[in-house]
C-alpha cells in the first residue's frame, strides 16, 4: 500500500528551502518533523534527547533519521524513502546526522537548524563535528510553510475543532451543583476521546472563582447556582491540535454576567471579521484592544489569538507587535477573554479561516451568541 500521503503543503516548503540561503534545513521539533516527514514520532514530545531529524536539502531527497525504537513506525508511515537509524545510548543522534550530511556534501554549506528546539548539548556536538558549516536559526522558515494550510489539513482541523465543541457541549449538559471541577474534568476528557481526540493535549475546566484564572488545575471546588463554568481545552487529532474556549453559567446568569458576555461576543465577532488577506496580525489585535475599551471591559492581554496547527501557539500570533499579513488557508485561534482571579473569568475561543472574502468560522457546532445556561 505504501506510506499514507502527507496533509501538510510540502510543495510551499521546498519552494521556500529553494529561495533561501540554506543549503539544508534540519528539522528537529516535534512540529516540523511531523510536517516534513508525514509521520508522527510521538516520544518526541516526551524524550527529547530521542531526536527524530529530517535533512531537507536545497537540491535533493530529504532522509529521515529516527532511533532504532521508531523505526518500524517511521518506514511504515513516512513518504521519505531515504529512512536512516541509530541505536539510543549507543550512538548520538548527532553522529547519524553528520553521516548524512557528510554523503550530502554538506558539512561546509550553510544549514538552517531550530535553534529554539536544538538542547545546547546537540547544538555544541553539531557545531564542532562540522566547524566549517554555518549553523543558523531556520524556525522562521518552517513557520511560514506551516502557517498557510493545505485543503487536507483545514478538513482534519475542522473535524478536530467541530469535535471538541461536541465534547464540550455534551459535558455542559451533565454539570450539575455540587460537581467537582475534576470530575467535570474527567467527563470532558473521555468526551474528547470519544469524539474523536487521540489524546489529550490540554484541558482546563474551572468553575465560580477559580474561572479568574487563565490555567488552573481543575480541583475539588464544587460548582454552586450561579457560577461561571469556563473551559480552555484541544486534543491531538492526528497530530494536529483542537483549541476550544466556552463559558457557561450555573443556572440562571445575573444582569452583570449576561451584560459581560454580550460585550466580549460583540468584541468576538469584530475581530474575527478583520481576519481577511492583507490585514496583518497586529490589527486584529488593535481591533480587539479597541473593542475592550470601547466596551469598558479590562484587557491586560499580550494577544487575541495564535495561529494553530501542530502546535497549540504556532505563527503568526494575534499580537501587538506581529506584522505577518494574513493569507487565504490561514487558520487562527481567536480568543476573546476576561478575568478577574479570585471572582470569575469568561472564554471564547473559535477556529477561524482566511479566505479570498469573508473568514469563516469552522467552529460552529456550539453556538456562542448567548452566555449558555446549565
Amino acid at each position: 500500500m505504501g506510506a499514507p500521503k502527507p496533509i501538510s503543503n510540502l510543495a510551499r516548503l521546498r519552494r521556500l528551502v529553494e529561495e533561501s540561503d540554506f543549503d539544508a534545513v534540519i528539522a528537529v521539533s516535534p512540529e516540523s518533523v511531523p510536517y516534513t516527514a508525514g509521520v508522527f514520532i510521538w516520544t518526541q514530545r516526551t524524550i527529547r534527547e530521542r531526536l527524530a531529524i529530517v535533512v531537507w536539502p536545497k537540491k535533493g531527497e530529504p532522509t529521515f533519521i529516527v532511533c532504532t525504537i521508531e523505526e518500524a513506525e517511521a518506514r511504515e508511515r513516512s513518504w521519505i524513502e531515504d529512512t536512516r537509524t541509530y541505536v539510543e545510548f549507543k550512538t548520538s543522534p548527532i553522529e547519524a546526522l553528520i553521516e548524512v550530511l557528510e554523503e550530502k556534501g554538506l558539512v561546509e554549506g550553510t544549514l538552517g537548524i531550530e535553534k529554539s528546539y536544538l538542547s545546547t548539548a546537540y547544538h555544541d556536538e553539531l557545531r564542532e563535528r562540522v566547524p566549517r558549516a554555518r549553523l543558523e536559526a531556520c524556525e522562521d522558515l518552517f513557520y511560514k510553510a506551516r502557517m498557510v494550510k493545505t485543503p487536507d489539513e483545514i478538513k482534519l482541523m475542522t473535524r478536530a475543532a467541530r469535535a471538541t465543541e461536541k465534547a464540550l457541549l455534551s459535558t455542559f449538559a451533565t454539570i450539575q451543583p455540587g460537581d467537582t471541577e475534576k470530575s467535570m474534568a474527567l467527563r470532558l476528557s473521555m468526551a474528547m476521546l470519544q469524539c474523536g481526540g487521540d489524546r489529550i493535549k490540554f484541558l482546563y475546566i474551572n468553575a465560580g472563582p477559580n474561572s479568574g484564572y487563565p490555567h488552573r488545575q481543575p480541583g475539588d471546588y464544587q460548582a454552586q447556582p450561579g457560577d461561571i463554568i469556563r473551559t480552555d481545552c484541544g486534543a491531538y487529532f492526528n497530530g494536529y491540535i483542537s483549541d476550544i474556549g466556552r463559558t457557561a453559567v450555573v443556572g440562571s446568569p445575573s444582569g452583570e454576567q449576561r451584560s459581560i458576555y454580550r460585550r466580549l461576543i460583540e468584541i468576538h465577532h469584530e475581530t474575527i471579521q478583520v481576519a481577511r488577506p492583507g490585514k496583518r496580525a497586529c490589527d486584529l489585535f488593535e481591533t480587539a484592544r479597541q473593542g475592550y475599551a470601547k466596551r469598558h471591559v479590562p484587557f491586560p492581554l499580550p494577544h487575541c489569538g495564535h495561529s494553530l496547527g501542530l502546535d497549540g501557539h504556532e505563527q503568526p500570533i494575534l499580537n501587538a507587535f506581529d506584522t505577518t499579513e494574513l493569507e487565504p488557508n490561514m487558520l487562527f485561534a481567536i480568543e476573546t477573554r476576561v478575568r478577574w482571579p479570585g471572582e470569575q473569568g469568561y472564554h471564547i475561543e473559535d477556529l477561524v479561516q482566511v479566505t479570498e472574502g469573508a473568514p469563516r468560522v469552522l467552529s460552529d457546532f456550539f453556538a456562542t451568541d448567548d452566555l449558555f445556561v446549565i
